[in-house]
């Protein structure tokens, strides 16, 4: 059953479960709230930093008092082999909006360790093949996600925990420090992709803005994406363009990219697409971005 009665429950068991790896040399707090006639939108975020996450980010959130729920992301650094652990579990008082996930970073990752629990949580919660594409784009094959419809939620929170105790013992612990280049460079380009993507999905940028001001709002992602690899939301032209997406390849393309690539005669711009698009897959890049655009060229 789709309960908001276990509000920040994967929150206190998230931290007692990692606690110890926490650094509270680098924690922050951000709390920002707005009330009217619609109901009160707010945001509670905690975010840390291990050795070998960039960071850790814990939210609590409300949109007009009638979605409510919890995010937990772990960024790991591009210089360490370890991947994402991404989770949401929210909704409004009978449907559910949740996501699960150890998303990699690298092509190498080995997912065995994880087959069994996804297995095991697909089929008790009843959980198919996502809904929503845009979460293909970066997530692994073991994703559960749930849209809108009736959830335990209990039981999602128990999937949370043994997900996590999977990705501690068999990616995050033994994750070693990345030595090749290309490696870290593949590794900084997943990262960038990863926020990129989640992003220019979620709507909850917008929904700050509109509540609290864009002052604010960029505040908040500026928090969650200021590491490297910085993220920041597009402005100007880029914020109208919609972007490119190559799904055979599994490509994104940034606006600043696209719009670099529209700048040239029309007649070369779909050859040049190809050819960038080509190169970016078969050096192991996932989105891109000027800067790769120029080395792909």
């Amino acid at each position: 059953m789709s309960r908001r009665d276990l509000l920040n429950e994967p929150l206190r068991r998230f931290f007692a479960l990692f606690q110890d790896e926490l650094s509270v040399d680098d924690h922050m707090e951000f709390f920002a709230n707005h009330k009217e006639a619609g109901g009160e939108t707010f945001l509670r975020m905690e975010t840390y930093t291990t050795d070998k996450l960039s960071r850790v980010i814990m939210e609590e959130y409300s949109v007009r008092s009638d979605l409510r729920g919890n995010v937990i992301v772990a960024t790991p650094k591009p210089t360490n082999d370890v991947p994402f652990f991404f989770f949401q579990l929210g909704g409004k008082e009978d449907r559910s909006i949740a996501v699960l996930d150890i998303s990699p970073t690298l092509d190498t990752i080995e997912y065995a360790p994880l087959i069994p629990v996804y297995e095991k949580y697909a089929k008790t919660l009843g959980l198919g093949p996502t809904k929503v594409d845009w979460m293909t784009k970066t997530c692994s094959p073991y994703l559960l996600s749930c849209q809108y419809e009736e959830l335990d939620d209990e039981l999602f929170i128990e999937a949370m925990c043994e997900y996590f105790k999977v990705w501690v013992e068999h990616y995050y612990r033994p994750g070693k420090e990345l030595e090749d280049e290309q490696a870290i460079e593949r590794a900084r380009n997943a990262i960038y992709k990863f926020k990129y993507v989640l992003h220019h999905h979620d709507p909850a940028y917008k929904i700050f803005t509109k509540s609290w001001g864009k002052t604010v709002a960029d505040a908040f992602v500026y928090l969650e994406c200021a590491d490297d690899p910085a993220y920041r939301p597009p402005e100007g032209e880029e914020a109208r363009v919609k972007t490119w997406m190559n799904w055979d390849l599994n490509i994104q393309w940034t606006a600043g990219a696209q719009l670099a690539i529209l700048a040239a005669p029309e007649t070369e711009q779909a050859a040049l697409r190809q050819a960038v698009e080509e190169k970016a897959a078969a050096a192991g890049f996932g989105i891109i971005t000027p800067a790769l655009l120029e080395h792909c060229r």
